[in-house]
């Protein structure tokens, strides 16, 4: 899979999530914690997985979500970029 517009889908999919939960429309950076800074809960970050899993076509399990790989936009388009080789 080309790695083309990653960070862009991983944005608008969070984006989204946060604008469906809160009704929000909020500005994300790359680097901006989402868990410290309360823009993703438990409930937004099962959102937002199950939409990542379905745009990369990867399956994520349990022992993958971790603060290091889901805390910025930037460990998310990281851990899809390796994921989807």
């Amino acid at each position: 899979m080309a790695h083309d517009g990653v960070e862009e889908k991983v944005t608008s999919i969070i984006a989204t999530a946060v604008k469906e939960m809160t009704g929000l429309a909020i500005e994300l950076t790359s680097d901006q914690s989402l868990i410290d800074s309360g823009i993703l809960d438990s409930l937004s970050i099962v959102n937002v997985i199950k939409c990542l899993q379905s745009e990369f076509s990867i399956d994520i399990s349990a022992g993958d979500i971790t603060l290091e790989n889901f805390d910025t936009i930037g460990s998310i388009t990281q851990f899809i970029k390796i994921r989807t080789g």
